[in-house]
């Protein structure tokens, strides 16, 4: 117990001794909040030393917000909201960036650091750094006038991803192969996509000398999705789906469903504001590797479905919902429906909270085994059991205090967790 206390003590005494450096406060320049909670904000700190980032937003003079949407082009488009509060209310405004699809992520953080010092230009001519700001456009004259550029693909992307894991000891092994590959074509009123997929997973495992058990699952799929753009809330269009797996005793799965969505926003909120309500009508023909428990080898479906997404990301933090189900109609009795809301909040100075759920109740397992299942298959997941319901949940809470001001960069001994 004494060897504790005297690592504790010394621990204290170190961290209190060298907490004599003192912390340089850029006096009359603005307070920046930046909220993105996946970015190195180490290296904005490093890179904008003009003004100082505080880690509440409460505090904040210049309050920035980015969020990300996936692009047509595989890419993303990164938007900055630039809100200002204090003595710059008012004082708004929205840049944005696009990434290339696949881009090395050093090529991200520049372009998003380009477009927050462009943003925050307008603050820095109210400070008293207004004097010391040189600012240039690099462009050639000749572009002025440049021709609008013709895009020989059309607006296609496509794309191609294989993976590949294992791992093994003395006692198991585990090899785990996925591919895909799809093809898009998108623009301000026209969407479509076409892709397919692979995925095979083995397992093994040595119980004792005589006993060795092995598992494997697959699956193979393909889908096309059609989407026409009616005006600023309006979409119609169609699903299409062909399926199989293992686990699901699905030899083969097939659908095909026209759908209609409104988006209460409009379309190009889409990164900050969603409420979209899509609804589905068709059917879905399923054929079985093996007899089911309502003695089927095959069968039609005639279903429809309506989802609900909302999200919205404030100042405050981010709300996403999602609900929705199927019910079909010559099997009126069987349905399923979930709801799955989270939310990311701020609602005190230094604290974070997150929420999250999830619960489905579960009536349409048609696919199910009429056959016996072994234990061996229940523990290694290879067949798809029987449930009336699935649930999940998650909480996390964050509370940071001490110095509001968090300009200094120092990476000494960072360790990978895997050293420690």
């Amino acid at each position: 117990m004494k060897k504790y206390l005297f690592f504790f003590f010394f621990s204290f005494l170190s961290n209190f001794s060298f907490a004599q450096d003192s912390l340089i406060i850029r006096q009359g320049l603005p307070n920046l909040y930046f909220d993105c909670e996946y970015c190195s904000q180490a290296f904005y700190r490093q890179e904008i030393n003009y003004v100082n980032f505080v880690r509440d937003r409460r505090l904040a003079d210049i309050y920035v917000l980015l969020t990300e949407i996936k692009i047509g082009s595989g890419g993303s488009e990164y938007k900055l909201f630039f809100i200002g509060e204090k003595k710059f209310a008012g004082q708004n405004d929205t840049l944005v960036f696009q990434s290339e699809p696949n881009v090395a992520e050093v090529k991200i953080r520049e372009g998003i650091l380009n477009i927050m010092k462009n943003g925050l230009l307008k603050y820095m001519l109210q400070t008293n750094l207004k004097s010391k700001i040189q600012y240039t456009i690099d462009i050639a004259s000749d572009s002025l006038h440049a021709d609008q550029v013709k895009d020989k693909w059309d607006f296609w992307t496509f794309n191609l991803n294989y993976n590949l894991y294992g791992q093994a000891n003395s006692y198991s092994s585990n090899v785990y192969l996925s591919s895909n590959v799809s093809a898009n074509r998108t623009t301000e009123k026209f969407r479509t996509e076409t892709g397919g997929w692979y995925s095979l997973n083995k397992q093994r495992f040595v119980i004792d000398d005589s006993t060795t058990v092995y598992g494997m699952l697959s699956t193979l799929g393909a889908f096309h999705l059609l989407a026409f753009s009616i005006g600023k809330h309006f979409a119609v269009g169609h699903f299409a789906t062909s399926f199989q797996s293992t686990q699901q005793n699905l030899k083969n799965s097939i659908s095909y469903c026209p759908a209609i969505e409104y988006n209460v926003f409009k379309y190009e909120e889409a990164s900050r504001r969603q409420l979209r309500f899509i609804y589905r009508l068709g059917a879905n023909y399923q054929e079985y590797f093996e007899k089911t428990i309502y003695n089927k080898t095959s069968e039609l479906y005639a279903a429809h479905s309506l989802v609900i997404q909302w999200s919205q990301i404030e100042k405050w933090g981010s709300l996403n919902l999602n609900a929705g189900g199927w019910h079909y109609f010559n099997y009126p009795s069987n349905y399923n429906m979930g709801f799955y809301p989270s939310i990311n909040f701020n609602p005190l100075k230094g604290l974070r909270v997150g929420l999250s759920c999830g619960f489905s109740v579960v009536n349409n397992q048609f696919y199910l085994k009429a056959s016996d299942v072994s234990p061996t298959d229940i523990l290694l997941n290879q067949v798809q059991l029987k449930t009336n319901y699935n649930y999940n949940y998650g909480f996390n809470v964050s509370y940071t205090f001490g110095s509001k001001y968090n300009n200094v960069i120092n990476v000494r001994f960072n360790l990978d967790e895997n050293y420690w």
